[in-house]
């Protein structure tokens, strides 16, 4: 094997996507340790702090907009780009590689079409190539042309392996593409590695006594498979947290994974604290490449967070967290790692909350047992599919 090219979306501001990116790579790098290991983004970037549509204030026009003229606006910008920007690269990236991930992440999910469009553009270069998809996630909501397009996808790049990141994933795969269950497997997120993966990242001692992971609760609904989400506003709901928490004594940090949605919403909270009002036991910090993601996390002795990743990040660090529910993705990891007494809905009362991480602050007794066990079938799985 000398070389692998990974297919994701690594360089998004959405940190995560990043973590797990380097998670798989490294996962892959112990069992080729001489095969060059590259990213292919399929959202056309090369590099991190590049611009994206959700960047502006434009995107909260596209919110608004009917479905369709969302979907149709995004599958245009996916055509041009690929004709005039991305083919070339992507083509010259996958010409030599001897085996193509396509993964991991929530990938096969249709929100305005955008990976179904991406996905099917990448198709069209994966003819003939040894394909694996490793440990995606599913979604259940699709529309008819999301259907399409993966559907052609799975034709084009002909996949040798099939793995979702969780058994429901792996159901929707079945129920929907008509993937045989049995050619299904169930690998655990890469990220579930990523103690290992940026071990030279991690903090060598706790700031702070619990990380606040902030976001864009509008956001979080817009992609919710849960049709009946409801957000209070965003900046309310995590400067409450945070007080309740301060009043207790607590060191906080807020922080984001990068998604410039979410940075936004810190920076409103940052505001009204400046000045005077700025909290003595409190900061705040927006990581800009994966390993900064990472290395504040460690530096927390607790998280609270919606975001999927960070709560991956922290279980991986052996780091308690209290998780906010806005998909089914956040649930099944609750699951998978049974912990769902530490899973709350999308915006819960500030002291539901509080009382939660108090007394994970005050236990810290993480089942490093199911943690461990998790790893190993992360890395095994991974190893047999490629």
């Amino acid at each position: 094997m000398k070389k692998i090219l990974i297919c994701a979306v690594p360089f998004s501001d959405n940190l995560g996507d990043g973590v797990i990116a380097a998670s798989l790579a490294h996962i892959a790098g112990l069992k080729y340790p001489d095969a060059q290991i590259e990213f292919l983004d399929i959202a056309g970037r090369h590099g991190f702090d590049e611009d994206n549509l959700r960047g502006g204030g434009a995107f909260g026009v596209f919110q608004k907009l009917p479905a369709l003229v969302r979907s149709a606006i995004v599958f245009a910008y996916c055509l041009k780009n690929y004709f005039q920007r991305w083919r070339p690269h992507w083509k010259a990236a996958v010409s030599d590689a001897d085996l193509v991930i396509v993964g991991g992440g929530q990938l096969f999910c249709d929100v305005a079409l955008n990976f179904p469009a991406k996905l099917f553009l990448l198709s069209r270069l994966l003819r003939g190539k040894r394909v694996a998809v490793v440990s995606v996630g599913v979604t259940a909501k699709w529309s008819y042309w999301g259907k399409v397009l993966v559907n052609k996808f799975f034709k084009n790049a002909a996949p040798v392996f099939f793995a979702t990141r969780d058994a429901e994933s792996a159901k929707n795969l079945h129920d929907i593409f008509r993937i045989p269950r049995p050619d299904i497997r169930v690998v655990p997120d890469p990220a579930l590695v990523c103690e290992s993966a940026f071990s030279e990242e991690l903090s060598p001692e706790k700031k702070w006594d619990v990380g606040i992971c902030v976001s864009s609760l509008d956001a979080l609904v817009m992609n919710s498979e849960y049709g009946d989400a409801n957000a209070i506003g965003s900046a309310d709901f995590f400067a409450n947290l945070a007080e309740a928490l301060q009043k207790e004594g607590a060191r906080v940090l807020y922080f984001t994974n990068g998604a410039a949605e979410d940075n936004r919403v810190m920076a409103e909270i940052s505001a009204r604290q400046s000045g005077e009002n700025a909290a003595q036991n409190s900061a705040f910090l927006v990581p800009k490449r994966p390993d900064d993601l990472v290395a504040l996390i460690s530096a927390c002795s607790c998280i609270a967070a919606h975001r999927l990743h960070a709560n991956i990040v922290a279980y991986s660090l052996n780091i308690p967290s209290v998780g906010m529910n806005w998909d089914k993705k956040v649930e099944s990891f609750f699951r998978l790692t049974g912990r769902t007494q530490y899973l709350f809905d999308l915006s819960p009362r500030p002291d539901q909350l509080k009382a939660s991480v108090l007394q994970l602050l005050q236990d810290r007794n993480a089942n490093r047992e199911r943690l461990d066990a998790l790893k190993g079938e992360v890395i095994a799985g991974t190893h047999a599919l490629i």
